[in-house]
């Protein structure tokens, strides 16, 4: 028995089908994935996926009986670990934001320019956003796995077509969470790298000419759109540096 509930494990980051896998595993404690798909009622594809991201977070295990896999939660400072990482995280990232926007303060000291923000919140309004970058080349990184799940594989599948159409490079950074889906979109005119597995940032950053966009996917998606042709320099200077660092 556990008495951990769906709603604590969201608030602590997880999905809703991670929450929902862990929950059943951490009731029987020890469980290969055939019980732990009768218990939950997912396709066995949702359960997989969702225990290889567990593993990844290092709060599952496994081990193999024979010829297959039984898995089992983690011993209980697993979760201390994680979130340990993720505030070292955090702190990068807050260091950074400084760091880039005294670099901003030093631009706009320098000359004046056009300068424009604009939210768009909800799926239609980020589709809406999305087909108006089929024109030209565009870099993107931070794509996490809640992006596919909000907009759906099928729009990003069509998109995809849309943009090789129109000839539009793109180079990104995906989380390593979404390798897979990866693969399926990667092709002509289309340059993929993948962050280290404990870089899983939450938010995904669109660059493309003198447009900087930030998504955060949340339930419902926010888009901070910000038209500024040095911030964009900014931050496609910080995406080269990443891009160097990325994995194939």
């Amino acid at each position: 028995m556990t008495t951990m509930e769906l709603g604590d494990l969201i608030k602590m980051g997880f999905n809703k089908n991670e929450s929902k896998v862990y929950l059943a595993l951490a009731k029987f404690g020890k469980a290969d994935a055939g019980r732990l798909i009768k218990e939950t009622k997912f396709h066995k594809n949702i359960v997989y996926d969702n225990l290889e991201k567990l593993i990844d977070k290092g709060l599952v295990t496994f081990v193999l009986e024979g010829n297959r896999r039984v898995f089992q939660i983690a011993p209980p400072r697993a979760f201390q670990e994680l979130f340990s990482q993720e505030q070292k995280e955090l702190d990068e990232k807050k260091e950074l934001a400084s760091k880039l926007t005294e670099e901003i303060k030093r631009i706009k000291k320098k000359e004046p320019y056009e300068q424009e923000a604009q939210v768009y919140r909800g799926v239609k309004a980020i589709k809406s956003f999305y087909n108006d970058t089929l024109s030209k080349n565009f870099y993107v990184f931070g794509a996490p796995q809640e992006s596919i799940e909000i907009m759906g594989d099928i729009f990003w599948e069509n998109y995809t077509l849309k943009r090789v159409k129109n000839k539009v490079k793109t180079k990104m950074i995906f989380n390593p969470s979404i390798r897979g889906f990866g693969r399926r979109i990667g092709g002509r005119y289309t340059e993929i790298r993948y962050f280290e597995r404990d870089f899983e940032p939450l938010t995904e950053t669109h660059i493309q000419d003198d447009k900087v966009a930030i998504i955060v996917w949340t339930e419902e998606p926010v888009l901070f759109l910000i038209k500024d042709k040095n911030v964009a320099r900014s931050y496609l200077k910080y995406f080269e540096t990443m891009w160097k660092q990325a994995k194939k």
